[in-house]
């Protein structure tokens, strides 16, 4: 029945209406109600008498009444979808959302000083070079002045020792500090001017563990370097920051345009919509991630609504301390996490809207019957002009292809 019913619905709406917002709005009608079922006696007893002891006719005829609140409720849900969604990226008024903003500018402000770090560490560990060719004469040297000179490590060796702490960190995958590596490079250095390496196994094993700790370190400071740019280019635009994560994460779409491409994404997002439909894979994919960034968006609304409904009950209707609390801190509790999960899937819907943007920003253009840009910088001026001529009407002499 449910499926015949799911069916219909489908007939009548879009088919990502079902999972986007009929599907929350049931589960949690489903859900208060079998709360409201158990704890309170009325609506026990009306449920009884209206549903499970009524006649045939009586009972479909209130579960039809309820089947239809519910799908009335969801398209109001839907409706409200782009609402809510703004709510939850910090589109409020000036004044409150100017609380809230410098938070993110703190936690944006750790990102970039850890990505500083991260280029200070790449630029250190360029000098390893230097290092490596140190140890390469230093060799050399030893080999020649000291031929047949035998290094015995001794019982308590600080260079064995220190090169065991680095071995361990790099087992944790840990970044290795540039002063460190240098300063044992040094040390090795200066061992190996003092002894014959060929005649040193202890001393030739010290400075391939010192050769094999820089390889790591480089390697490591680079990958280091790359997560922290991805993680800031994912968490935040180079517009002005927005009063909560979501609303930074939405940035990261406008901003990848104009750093790629030099585009407004937001002049041209419509008339990419339209040009992605032409492509049934590309759409279904775009769609999906919309509507299980609506989906997590719903849930996190109904919670917090669900929330301030029971908190009421348990505050007038039934009063009852516990459960007052319960409510009024478990239920935004909950919602909280919702968000934070709806903050992440708006970071996958983004991902997917810059790989549309990728894909089919071409095809834009030639549907605009405007010539394809022969290399970047011709398409940066394109998309220059372009926005120019859409936002301010100025003409650059745009010449349209003849259509094919």
């Amino acid at each position: 029945m449910l499926s015949t019913f799911l069916n219909q619905l489908q007939t009548y709406f879009s088919k990502y209406f079902v999972p986007g917002s009929f599907c929350p709005m049931l589960a949690f009608a489903f859900i208060n109600g079998m709360i409201a079922y158990s704890l309170f006696t009325r609506w026990r007893t009306w449920v009884d008498a209206e549903v499970f002891s009524s006649s045939a006719k009586r009972g479909a005829f209130v579960t039809t009444a309820l089947g239809v609140a519910i799908v009335l409720a969801a398209y109001v849900l839907s409706s409200l979808s782009t609402f809510l969604r703004r709510q939850l990226e910090g589109k409020w008024w000036e004044r409150l959302a100017r609380l809230f903003i410098p938070a993110q500018n703190r936690r944006r402000q750790r990102m970039i000083d850890e990505l500083q770090r991260a280029a200070m560490d790449i630029a250190d560990l360029d000098d390893s070079r230097r290092w490596e060719q140190q140890l390469r004469d230093s060799r050399e040297i030893g080999r020649l002045h000291k031929s047949g000179v035998h290094f015995n490590s001794p019982h308590h060796d600080p260079i064995k020792t220190e090169l065991t702490n680095l071995e361990a960190a790099r087992g944790q995958y840990k970044v290795l500090a540039a002063d460190h590596l240098e300063q044992l490079a040094k040390s090795i250095a200066q061992r190996l001017t003092s002894y014959d390496e060929d005649q040193s196994p202890d001393l030739a094993r010290q400075h391939q563990r010192l050769s094999t700790l820089i390889d790591y370190a480089k390697e490591r400071a680079r990958a280091q370097h790359a997560r922290l740019q991805n993680e800031l280019n994912s968490n935040f635009g180079t517009q002005e920051l927005a009063a909560t994560t979501m609303g930074n994460i939405a940035n990261t779409i406008q901003s990848y345009a104009l750093r790629r491409y030099h585009c407004n994404f937001e002049v041209f997002w419509s008339n990419l919509q339209r040009i992605v439909q032409k492509d049934d894979k590309a759409q279904a994919a775009l769609q999906e991630a919309k509507t299980q960034l609506d989906f997590l968006i719903a849930c996190c609304w109904l919670t917090v609504l669900s929330a301030l409904i029971w908190a009421f009950c348990f505050a007038v209707i039934e009063p009852s301390g516990p459960a007052f609390l319960t409510a009024a801190i478990g239920g935004p509790a909950i919602g909280y996490m919702w968000y934070g999960a709806a903050a992440e899937q708006y970071r996958s819907f983004a991902d997917v809207v810059m790989t549309t943007l990728d894909v089919f920003r071409l095809d834009l253009l030639r549907d605009m019957r405007l010539k394809p840009p022969a290399d970047v910088e011709d398409e940066h001026l394109l998309w220059e002009n372009l926005d120019r001529l859409t936002t301010y009407g100025e003409n650059r002499n745009f010449r349209y292809e003849p259509p094919r």
